[in-house]
């Protein structure tokens, strides 16, 4: 007579053996980045809570489209995930046609940062100040170079949002990443750059870059001598361009897998061995859990979708 174990099928879950390779994490923009240089630092801490490695693949392009397109094409079996940034993937739908992704196409994980846009000049620029900055614009309306990550980036859509509200005019100089855009800045390519903070911290510390306002309602945490785009102005500036980081997986991923990488990412997000590497980096961290992040996802698009009409 059969025993009842033989008889009943077996219900042991999907995710028994997952992950069993190394995972992939798909990053929209250069190395060298904000968004790179999180990546990596997550990358490197979340490995032993999700027991495999994880690579980035860095996929820059179109102002992130390349990257978000190739996480929505991606097999959802867990291997492949994606660090996503918020306002980008949403405007790049809004400005252009035949965008091959929708939002659908992504299950949330968790978000990890809440990254602002800073003004920086070279070192030894004559620009010491926002003021002086804003006033040479205004007697050279349209000339003066300010390069950042685009075209149609989160960066230029915090520049023409701050030319609005400031009555003035640069000239936005597209680059694939924060990374480019502050190598430009070093290599007197562009006479300023509005890379996000985090990416630009180190620079500013070590005196290679100087920043002139960061486009926060308060001060930037890394960066605290460094005044509020109000402070610099005395206007009032939507943080537009402010950059939340998640990460994100192809729609339709079995359950219990996208549970195993849910459980990693909420539990390197209190390490303290990355909290303390990225606070050293100055990587302003703003952890929301799956269910918190979706939500967000789902109505953030709306705030965007009143300044938008400002890069068409």
């Amino acid at each position: 007579m059969a025993t009842v174990s033989t008889i009943l099928p077996s219900f042991e879950s999907k995710a028994a053996d997952f992950p069993k390779k190394p995972l992939a994490m798909i990053v929209a923009y250069s190395p060298g980045g904000g968004t790179d240089t999180a990546a990596r630092v997550i990358a490197k801490y979340v490995q032993p809570h999700l027991g495999q490695r994880l690579i980035i693949q860095n996929k820059p392009g179109a102002g992130g489209q390349i990257g978000f397109t190739a996480l929505a094409n991606a097999k959802n079996d867990g291997y492949k995930i994606g660090f996503i940034n918020i306002p980008s993937i949403f405007m790049v739908k809004m400005l252009r046609d035949n965008v091959p992704y929708e939002m659908s196409d992504y299950e949330a994980i968790a978000n990890i940062q809440l990254d602002p846009v800073v003004l920086t000049v070279k070192a030894d620029s004559p620009y010491q100040t926002f003021e002086e900055f804003i006033n040479a614009v205004k007697k050279n309306p349209g000339n003066v170079n300010v390069g950042g990550d685009g075209p149609q980036s989160n960066n230029q859509l915090q520049v023409v949002v701050a030319e609005d509200k400031l009555g003035a005019d640069v000239n936005f100089v597209p680059f694939n990443g924060s990374g480019p855009a502050i190598t430009a800045t070093l290599g007197d390519q562009v006479v300023a750059s509005v890379p996000s903070a985090s990416s630009a911290t180190s620079h500013i510390q070590n005196g290679r870059l100087r920043a002139l306002a960061v486009f926060a309602d308060k001060r930037y945490k890394y960066l605290p001598d460094v005044p509020t785009i109000k402070e610099a102005s005395g206007v009032e500036v939507p943080s537009i361009g402010a950059s939340m980081r998640g990460v994100a997986v192809p729609k339709g991923m079995d359950p219990d897998r996208k549970k195993i990488i849910e459980d990693a990412f909420a539990k390197v997000m209190k390490d303290p061995e990355f909290i303390a590497h990225a606070d050293k980096m100055g990587l302003p961290l703003h952890y929301m859990n799956a269910r918190d992040f979706d939500a967000y996802l789902k109505t953030a698009a709306e705030s965007v979708e009143s300044y938008i009409s400002l890069l068409k």
